[in-house]
This record gives structure tokens, sequence and C-alpha cells, in this order.
């Protein structure tokens, strides 16, 4: 019996350290889980970003610094052996291969997915065209505006004449049940919708939610209080693409609105120290100092008892 016990927790301590490293995040890890993972943290261009001259892109081309995704998460359900993914980045091929591995990605991948037509959050969809994997019937999970742009417009129709994706239809504030240990709400924000609308998802699974919100145009302009959203789930992985207005100063930012982190700091200053930890700044923009561990905005976020996403973060729901 006691040999049980031990061969029991040995294989419990490999799988911990296999799968998610001991995350202190993810300590209940068990066959039933839902397994949640950062693939990417940066906004739509990545790192490098086109035409940026900066220290954060030079050093890239210079070999000082590790490529970074554009901002997605995984989603693994070991009880069922199904793998989701949210939004196809121009990252895809590192983000898919960090989530399924070696294996077949028709067979494997069991959804995309998307939270709104803008380049860094669907682009990577042509990956999945004969030009390149060629895929098998992947579901695509889309709202109804986004799904009759891509039913309607090339190159995107293409993947569903070819078979490549399977168009599947959601809709706002209703909650899509994958699996019996899993689901999937999309929420939507007001955002620049040129093509579809925009949503973020809550991902329900057997003991905790998490919200991810990677775009919105500013908190206030939402008809939902993100202060009691945060306080229904367990971790909120929340728009910081821009700290403050002095990051941009060759384009108007009334263009390009987010609210800045600045902004999201003040604004969530009165949660409980609890509820600030579950929140992730993420979908960071290359010139953002947060991405700098060692700046003091950085240190500002973290001192104020908030977090900033990194790519590898594992969490258990």
């Amino acid at each position: 019996m006691i040999l049980v016990k031990y061969i029991k927790l040995t294989i419990s301590l490999f799988l911990c350290l296999l799968l998610i490293g001991c995350n202190p995040k993810s300590k209940e890890i068990n066959s039933n889980s839902i397994y949640l993972k950062v693939l990417g943290t940066i906004q739509d261009g990545g790192i490098p970003h086109l035409g940026c001259n900066k220290k954060c892109c030079k050093d890239y081309f210079l070999g000082q610094t590790k490529r970074v995704g554009v901002s997605s998460l995984g989603i693994s359900n070991l009880k069922n052996d199904k793998k989701y993914l949210i939004d196809a980045t121009p990252d895809i091929n590192f983000q898919l291969k960090e989530l399924i591995g070696n294996e077949n990605f028709s067979e494997k991948l069991n959804g995309i997915f998307i939270t709104h037509a803008h380049m860094g959050h669907y682009a990577g969809l042509l990956n999945l065209g004969k030009e390149s994997y060629n895929s098998k019937n992947i579901p695509l999970y889309s709202m109804p505006k986004l799904h009759d742009f891509i039913l309607n417009n090339g190159p995107w129709n293409q993947l569903v004449n070819l078979n490549n994706i399977n168009l599947v239809k959601i809709f706002a504030d209703k909650e899509l049940i994958l699996d019996d240990n899993l689901s999937l709400t999309p929420v939507q924000v007001p955002h620049r919708d040129e093509y579809s609308e925009t949503v973020g998802f809550i991902i329900k699974g057997n003991l905790k939610k998490a919200l991810y919100i990677p775009d919105i145009d500013k908190w206030n302009k939402w008809n939902i209080s993100i202060v009691e959203m945060i306080k229904k789930v367990d971790f909120a992985f929340l728009d910081g693409t821009f700290y403050d207005s002095n990051e941009i100063n060759n384009r108007d930012i009334s263009e390009i609105p987010h609210p800045f982190i600045i902004e999201s700091l003040d604004l969530f200053k009165t949660l409980s120290k609890a509820e600030k930890d579950k929140i992730y700044f993420i979908h960071l923009n290359h010139t953002n100092p947060v991405l700098n561990k060692n700046s003091k905005e950085y240190k500002s976020v973290i001192s104020k008892g908030f977090n900033v996403a990194e790519t590898g973060m594992e969490f258990i729901l």
C-alpha cells in the first residue's frame, strides 16, 4: 500500500514538472484539469515591429533578445485530450508548436477562437491554407459579422471552400459548452470594428474562470463594469497595450485607443490585494516599458499588486 502511494506521488510530481514546472498558480493539476497557457503577449505588430528603429527592435536583430509572440492563449483539456487556440496570430507556427508539439494539427487542434479581425488576431489563419499547412476542417469559432466576412471575402473564403476550416458561429454572452468541463462565453467590447465585432472570452473550467480581453478602446466606453467582472473571475488577462501616451510620438494616439496601463492602475486601485493579483496586463506594444523588468514602470505595476503576462505562463482552471 505504501509502495502504491509512493508511485502515485512520484507520477504526480513528474507530471507537475513536465507540464507546468510546478507553477504556484497551477498546484491543482490533475487528469480532469483545464490547462491555460500564455502563448504570446505582444500587440499585433509583434517584436520586431516594422519600421521601428528603437532599442526594443534593434536588439532583436542584433540577437540580444528572444522572439516574443503576439498575444494568444492556448487551452488544453487534459480530461478529454482536446486543445483550443484563442487568436490565430502571425506567430501561429511557433504557438501551435508550443500548444500541440509535433502532432497533426488537423487532428489535435479542436478549435480556434477569434477575438476580432485585426491583423494580429486572425492573419495567422492563412497558414492553414493550401500554400502552407493545408489543414482539414479545423473548427473556427467566430462572431456573426466575422463569420460572414470570412465567408464572403478572399483569401479567407478559400480556407472554407477547401475545407481547411469549418466555420462555427458564436454569439455575445451565449455560453458555448465545449466539453463537460470546459466552456467559453464571448463578451463584446467597444473597439475599431471595421470587419468584425470585437470580443473577449470568459473561459470556464472545472474550478476557475479566466477573462481574456486583449483589445478594448477604453474601459469607460464599455456598458459593463470591468471592476465587477474582475471580481467574478479568477484570472483576468487585460489590454495593456500602452503604458501611457508618451510611447507613441509618430502617430495620432486617438486613432489607436486603448486603456493606458496607468489608467487601469487608477481604476483598479480600490480592489483588494487578492483581486489585483488576478490581473495580468497583456497585448503589450513593442514600445511598452513594462516589457523591461528593470524599468520603473514595470516595478510600479508589480509593487501595486498587479502582474504583467509573460509567454509560457500556465494556469489551471
